[in-house]
């Protein structure tokens, strides 16, 4: 960890300041609960305001608050899990954020089953390998006279109607069908394309199998994850609802809501073109003429989306495109490698962490908690805005995505930012909080049983969490 932080942690003002650039967002950004107002925030004029804020919103830090002291916090941590019982064994890494120290150790090095913390890793490798701006696009290509070409581009959040404001379903196929018949129709009208034509798909971004072969089937049938296409709607959903059924091909359903829109469309437009059948596949990279396309909301909104409802079709997606970023194939092979490679490469330390895939749906993944907390140290504390923007598009306790109903006691609802993991026998939880005295900490937490139950103590650590969040430990 030396080597990620020693170019710019020269000196106490340095440490300081890196603090605060790197936690700015994660401090002042209050918790909006569902239906709630998203105002401009403003520093509390008075105590009165702040303690009516105290429920919802993180506390300031204080540069010079006191770190925990470790016995002290070890005694707190300890007893929290404790409670799992004979049966669980639970690991954690407690990391100070402001200089690196590892505060609470149980266990911190030992490779275990991260879950859907793993998606954690996923985030800081896509940020840092493919940029927060970056828009993914759908193209439509006249490849000849009669054939038109639907080309994923790594979007698998395409909505069925027109453009939207919402990160899911941002870019609409009806939109596409819209542009590409105005298109059609002025190169049938020039004699570049007859009257019927055919609609293809392009799934060729991609490489290697659809599913991987690591994953249990039953997380097919349940609905966890689909075949990985580059172009999917609402995340291989039949809708935008984010537990709504997946569907069985998602790259082909959203052809066929595509030629299905660019049938209309081309009836609007004056009829000329038709699409005679419906749409196949197509083996080959395409080349051609663009009639159309449109663009995804960016990676930093789709991260926020993928880590705050812990959509493992999203995150599969943004490590095989992190390997198209690092000019490999982009099978799930390489997608894991590539986050792997990313993580090694910024310094954090991955020892004995070995990477199935990118969603933490693998039960044969394996990450130390300690590579979890120093991860999350080092996103907080990066002198990159878009890594440090990683703080707090974490769940909140008590407010948003999968933290919505967990830790919501006051004076820890809206102060713990983490992402949480369930699989048959494990549970994980990872993110960021603000002590009491205002130091931030980043912390890891496993537990896993032999009792073949999904998420096993939770309870267990949440309590962990509350405490380190409500702990001065002085």
């Amino acid at each position: 960890m030396k080597q990620a932080h020693q170019p710019w942690r020269v000196g106490i003002a340095v440490l300081v300041s890196g603090l605060i650039l790197g936690l700015l967002a994660f401090i002042l950004i209050p918790v909006v609960l569902p239906g709630a107002r998203q105002d401009a925030v403003e520093q509390p004029p008075a105590p009165k305001v702040l303690a009516a804020a105290a429920a919802t919103a993180l506390p300031r830090l204080d540069p010079g608050a006191p770190a925990p002291d470790a016995a002290v916090l070890k005694s707190a941590m300890d007893s929290a899990f404790s409670a799992a019982g004979p049966g669980a064994h639970a690991t954690a890494s407690v990391i100070d954020v402001d200089n690196g120290e590892e505060l609470y150790s149980r266990s911190a090095g030992e490779p275990g089953i991260p879950a859907s913390s793993l998606k954690v890793l996923t985030a800081i490798a896509a940020v840092q390998e493919i940029g927060e701006d970056q828009r993914f696009r759908t193209k439509a290509l006249l490849r000849d006279a009669d054939t038109v070409v639907l080309v994923g581009g790594g979007d698998v959040l395409l909505g069925a109607g027109k453009d939207s404001g919402s990160v899911n379903g941002h870019a609409g196929l009806s939109t596409l069908a819209e542009q590409t018949a105005v298109a059609l129709e002025q190169a049938r009208s020039s004699g570049q394309a007859a009257g019927s034509m055919r609609v293809e798909l392009d799934e060729s971004l991609f490489a290697g199998e659809a599913l991987n072969p690591a994953w249990d089937p039953s997380l097919v049938s349940t609905h966890n994850i689909s075949p990985i296409s580059p172009l999917a709607m609402y995340g291989a959903r039949a809708n935008a609802n984010p537990k709504a059924a997946r569907v069985g091909d998602p790259g082909m359903y959203a052809a066929k809501v595509f030629t299905k829109a660019l049938r209309t469309e081309l009836a609007a437009a004056g009829g000329t073109v038709k699409i005679a059948a419906e749409p196949t596949r197509t083996d080959a990279h395409s080349a051609g003429t663009e009639l159309a396309g449109v663009s995804s909301a960016t990676l930093g909104e789709q991260v926020r989306f993928m880590l705050e409802v812990s959509d493992n079709y999203v995150a599969e997606t943004l490590g095989r495109m992190v390997a198209v970023a690092k000019q490999e194939p982009a099978d799930y092979s390489h997608g894991a490698q590539a986050v792997a490679q990313t993580l090694q490469g910024l310094g954090i330390d991955t020892a004995g962490m070995h990477l199935i895939d990118t969603s933490g749906l693998a039960d044969a993944n394996r990450v130390a908690p300690r590579t979890l907390a120093r991860a999350l140290e080092y996103a907080a504390t990066s002198d990159h805005a878009s890594l440090r923007n990683l703080s707090y598009a974490l769940p909140v306790a008590g407010a948003t995505g999968t933290m919505s109903t967990r830790l919501t006691a006051p004076g820890i609802r809206g102060t713990v930012r983490a992402k949480t993991g369930s699989l048959m026998e494990v549970s994980s939880l990872s993110g960021l909080t603000v002590s009491k005295d205002g130091r931030a900490l980043a912390f890891s937490f496993y537990v896993h049983t032999d009792d073949r139950v999904i998420a096993p103590h939770k309870q267990v650590l949440d309590a962990a969490a509350a405490a380190l969040t409500g702990c001065g430990c002085r």
